[in-house]
Order: structure tokens, then C-alpha cells, then sequence
């Protein structure tokens, strides 16, 4: 901050106060992104595009016999390069009237310095919501739209759709911390969950770990180009993509970015492995290109006629324009182009309302606060019909323009619809695709199904019981009928019934068990739990309570020496006691039970 303070006083003290050169020259200044490893290069067509807009405009007659010349320089994207560069611009001869700049980051340093040399900037390529801030930017427009206009079509999208459960992921840069902000005050609004932010510098992939650790599945994603390959390849390496998953990705980025400068950027994907992730992602962008192709706008060409000059420029600049290899900034290029009309309409007002006063727009200098005032109030009042569509300007010099909501389906993009933040109209086509056939949903969907037994298993099991209870009381119709025969009251007949009961009791909660939700009513299903409980428990204490104390008899009997020990083994209340005493421990625990921790009906 002390290095720019310091710059800033030099520049305010050096730079000469008037244009000393030929008169009928009007100089702007431009500051391009073209060159760098991050951020934003879309100089690369823009510069070419303001070329064409500097030679129409010469042309017409728009500036009364002045010339438009810029002056201009590469600041690859970089906030201190740029500040570097506008210093040269406005320290060297000639004076510049205006400033023309590109990439947030930039503009952002530009427009916050240049209100101390009464300049107005205009950013053909800037979307960062900060710029918005007219106590802090009070000389900036823009014709390129604020990140801001796409909030309210991505809500709109959710809202839709159903999405109420969302996760953002964000490059570290203003311009996305900004759009954030504005993003999570309007999904409050409206009743939208983001569950998680995530960010990173350089290196996505723990942010992308994390996003899949979060159940994430509808994700707004906030970053430059080179940034977005590396989001996409770690979106392929983490699974993050295909029918379950929904992206929305910035509109600005060419159409085949994610298959161009894999190798030259280290992106460890293929080219078929990021069509595979990149399938299905939604992108909103402010409409860049006059959508009636045969509309001649103000400078007499359609936008087709401008798009077929510029890919004869951009051919001649060595760009595979044939083989769709277009440069960074294509998009943008009729915002560049459009600046530069901005720029000759509103000095064509100052010089107007000069004239009448007797003075010229070639007496600006740097000091000239009057003149300065003049050009921006012209600016902020101008209207036109351009390349990009109709242009005009907010109160905070954004450009008003209207969101494009595109899907890639099959690897290319395909338009969906229109949204007017303006009026709040959604214009949709239907031809959204969906893998899978159908709309993702906002969260892992987790339906109740009420699991029960199959019917045809359980009369199959219900047959079998009943037919080993028709079994086990004709035995205990036997053993009664017979129980004064010498072999059966052996055996002790008492034993037999009470073991055989315990049979049928046991056998008779198989009914119980087979009573479900299909069957019984959730208020009844408790008491069954426990009745089955009792049941089973009951039953097999009788069964093996009378087998065991049959099974000591006979132990007893091979153990005994004497007879008189044979006769008083043989005595049967011992054997009867036994049974009552396992019955006694059954109900006993089975009643504290019941009374200290019941048995409960749980969904799961």
C-alpha cells in the first residue's frame, strides 16, 4: 500500500496537465489480460475486437472529425502489473481521457486509483460484485454484467426444480468471495440450505473430498477457467458427476474449455474423462451476443456480420478458429467491442455540451474535474443498440442485460432458457436432460418402506406349525388316554404333557412372529412384541424344564447304589419342582423386564 501511495503521489505530481498533440486525437487508454498463467486472458479476443470497434467508429462520423486512438498494454490479468501498466499509460504523453480495462482483479486496482486523476474507467470484462460500490468506484462502468445478475437465475433454476439443499465451491479471488456473499443472502431468503462452503487457491482437491464427505449434490461452482479443468478432472477422480449430482458452472468460459490445455496445464484427465464429468452441468451467463443475428445495430453490422470479422482477425492471429480453437475471451468480445462505442457516444455528448460553453473536450487534464463530470454523466446516460445487445447502464454502472441458462447435453452446450431479473420472467424450452432420466434430487432421498414377510413364506410356515401343533396334541391325547399302561406311567405321563405343551406354546408363537405391519395396526404391534416374548419364552421353559428333570431321573437311576436311594430318586414332586422352579426364573425375569425396559416398536 506504501509502494502505491507512492506511485499515486509521483503520478499526481509528473504526469503532464494537458494534450499537447494533435487536437483532432482523441486518446483513451486499455489495459488487456492477455498473456499470464491464471485468472482471466480474455484480451486474447477482446484486444482484436476493440481493433474492429476503433476502425468503425473512426470511420463514422460519431466524433465530428476526432479520431479515437488507444494506447495499450498487457497486465495478464494481475492487479499489480495492472497498476504498473496504467502508470505508464497515464505518465507517458499523450493524456488519456479514458480508460478501457479488463479481469476484476485489475479493474478493481484501476478504477479505485483512477477517480484521483478524474478519470472515468469502463471494464469490458469485469464481473466482480465489488465493482458495484459506487462510494468506492465512483468512475466506473462496465458493459460487461455484475456476477450478481446470475444469483438470482441460479435461485430461480433451484426453486424450480426443487433444490433447496445446496454446497458452493469457490476460488479464492474477489470476485467470487463477493458473488458468494451476494449468493448466500439471497438463498436465505428464499428458504435455500447451503450446507457447506468450500475454497481453495490453486489445488481443488480436498475441496472437491470434502464437497462428497457433505452429501453435496447440488454445487455451485465460482472460478476461472484454468481453475474449473482442475475442478473437473478432481470431480471425475472423486465421482462426483453423473445422475445423482448437478453443477452449475460460470457461463463465460469457451464452449470446448474443458477439452482445450490438459497437457499444457498438468491436468492429469483425459479428454473423454472430462466430457464424462463435464456431462449435464448447468451455466448461467449475461447474454454477450445480439440474439437477432439479422439486427443491425450502430455501427451497421449484424451481429453475425461482426462475428465473421472478428474469426477473420483472430484466423489471422494464428487461432485454429476452423477446428473451433477459439481464443480466451471470445465471448466477451462484443462487450470489448461495444466499450468502445460506449466510449465515442458519450464523448460525442461531452463535446456537445462544450461547444455551448465555448470550450473543448482537448482542454481535459487531469485536474479537470469539470470536463471529468461531463464525460461521465454523459456516459452514464448512454443508450444503444451493439453487438451484445441493447446497453445501458445501472446507477452503479453495471450493465443491465438479461442470464442464459445453458446445459451441456452430449458434450456440447444447448441453450435452456432466458431469465429477465429485471421483471423476474423465466423464458424456458423444455430441453433440459437429465442422466438417468429424471431431476436429481438436493440430498441422498430417504424413503420409510415398511419391510414385511413375504405372504407365500409365511402360510408356507404357518402350514408346517400347525400341522407339528396337530402333532404334538394328539401325543398329549395319547399320553392321557394312556397313561395307566406300565411303559407311558414309567415315563412319567405329567412330564410328557407338560413337555409337549411347552412344544405347542413354543410352535404357537410362530404366529405371533409372523404378524407385521401388513397385518396389525402400529398401536396393537407393542402388545404383540411382548405377548411373542412371554409365549416363546414360556414354552420352551415348560419343554426343557420337563426334558431336563426326565434326564436327572434317569441319571439319578444309574448313579444310585442302594435301593432305597433308587426309590427316593424316583420320587416325582422333585421333578415337578424342578419345572416350577425354571418357570418361577422365566416369569420373574420376564416380568422385571416388562416393567424396567419393555420391548418397543422402532422404525429404522
Amino acid at each position: 500500500m506504501i509502494r502505491f501511495a507512492v506511485i499515486v503521489f509521483v503520478l499526481l505530481i509528473d504526469v503532464p496537465f494537458s494534450i499537447q498533440e494533435d487536437d483532432k486525437v482523441l486518446h483513451i487508454g486499455g489495459i488487456f489480460p492477455i498473456g499470464g498463467k491464471g485468472g482471466w486472458q480474455g484480451g486474447q479476443a477482446c484486444e482484436p475486437a476493440v481493433r474492429l470497434a476503433l476502425e468503425d467508429v473512426n470511420k463514422n462520423s460519431v466524433l465530428s472529425g476526432y479520431q479515437l486512438k488507444l494506447h495499450w498494454n498487457d497486465s495478464e490479468c494481475d492487479p499489480g502489473l495492472g497498476a504498473s501498466v496504467m502508470y505508464d499509460l497515464l505518465y507517458n504523453k499523450p493524456q488519456k481521457l479514458m480508460l478501457l480495462a479488463g479481469c476484476s482483479t485489475v479493474c478493481t486496482t484501476v478504477a479505485e486509483a483512477a477517480k484521483m486523476w478524474n478519470l472515468v474507467v469502463l471494464c469490458y470484462g469485469a464481473s466482480s460484485p465489488a465493482l458495484s460500490d459506487r462510494n468506492r468506484f465512483p468512475t466506473l462502468f462496465r458493459t460487461h454484467p455484475s456476477a450478481t445478475v446470475h444469483s438470482p437465475t441460479r435461485i430461480t433454476l433451484m426453486k424450480k426444480f426443487e433444490w433447496y439443499r445446496i454446497a458452493i465451491l469457490q476460488q479464492t479471488e474477489e470476485v467470487f468471495i463477493s458473488t458468494v456473499e451476494d449468493i448466500e443472502t439471497r438463498c436465505k431468503q428464499n428458504g435455500i440450505e447451503i450446507i457447506t462452503r468450500q475454497s481453495f487457491v490453486s489445488d481443488p482437491g480436498d475441496a472437491v473430498k470434502n464437497l462428497r464427505r457433505q452429501d453435496a449434490r447440488i454445487i455451485v461452482g465460482l472460478f476461472y477457467v484454468v481453475a474449473a479443468r482442475k475442478v473437473l478432472c478432481e470431480m471425475y477422480k472423486q465421482q462426483l458427476y453423473g445422475k445423482a449430482y448437478v453443477w452449475f458452472f460460470i457461463g463465460w468460459y469457451e464452449d470446448n474449455w474443458f477439452e482445450v490445455n490438459l497437457e499444457k496445464e498438468g491436468i492429469e484427465c483425459t479428454k473423454k474423462e472430462m466430457r464424462i464429468a463435464a456431462e449435464g452441468h448447468i451455466t448461467t451467463e449475461a447474454l454477450m451476443w445480439n440474439q437477432n443475428i439479422n439486427q443491425k445495430t450502430i455501427s451497421g453490422m449484424t451481429s453475425e456480420d461482426f462475428r465473421k470479422r472478428l474469426e477473420n482477425v483472430l484466423r489471422s492471429g494464428g487461432y485454429a478458429i476452423d477446428r473451433h480453437r477459439y481464443p480466451e475471451g471470445y465471448q466477451e468480445a462484443p462487450l470489448a467491442y461495444d466499450a468502445v462505442w460506449a466510449v465515442a457516444l458519450a464523448f460525442n455528448k461531452t463535446m456537445g455540451i462544450l461547444e455551448k460553453q465555448g470550450k473543448s473536450i482537448t482542454s481535459f487534464n487531469y485536474n479537470n474535474k469539470e470536463i471529468a463530470d461531463h464525460i461521465y454523466s454523459a456516459i452514464n446516460s448512454t443508450q444503444f443498440l451493439g453487438i451484445s445487445g441493447y446497453v445501458a447502464f445501472s446507477s452503479q454502472g453495471d450493465r443491465i442485460a438479461l442470464t442464459q441458462i445453458e446445459q451441456v447435453i452430449e458434450g456440447k452446450y444447448v441453450k435452456l432458457g432466458y431469465y429477465d431479473t429485471q421483471s423476474d420472467n423465466l423464458t424456458w424450452f423444455d430441453k433440459e436432460k437429465w442422466i438417468g432420466g429424471k431431476v436429481p434430487q438436493d440430498r441422498t432421498v430417504i424413503r420409510r418402506v415398511l419391510r414385511t414377510l413375504s405372504i407365500p413364506l409365511l402360510i408356507c410356515m404357518w402350514v408346517i406349525t400347525t400341522i407339528g401343533i396337530l402333532g404334538a396334541v394328539s401325543l398329549i391325547v395319547f399320553n392321557v388316554l394312556n397313561h395307566h399302561r406300565r411303559v407311558i406311567a414309567q415315563s412319567y405321563p405329567a412330564c410328557n404333557t407338560i413337555m409337549l405343551s411347552g412344544c405347542v406354546l413354543s410352535l404357537s408363537s410362530i404366529y405371533l412372529f409372523g404378524l407385521d405391519g401388513q397385518i396389525i395396526s402400529p398401536a396393537v404391534f407393542p402388545n404383540i412384541c411382548q405377548i411373542k416374548t412371554w409365549v416363546l419364552s414360556i414354552g420352551f421353559t415348560l419343554g426343557y424344564g420337563a426334558m431336563y428333570s426326565k434326564v436327572w431321573r434317569v441319571h439319578r437311576l444309574h448313579t444310585s447304589q442302594k435301593k432305597n436311594a433308587i426309590r427316593k430318586a424316583l420320587q416325582p414332586w422333585k421333578m415337578y419342582s424342578i419345572v416350577i422352579f425354571l418357570l418361577a426364573v422365566d416369569v420373574a425375569i420376564l416380568f422385571l423386564w416388562q416393567c424396567m425396559d419393555p420391548l418397543k416398536r422402532d422404525i429404522q
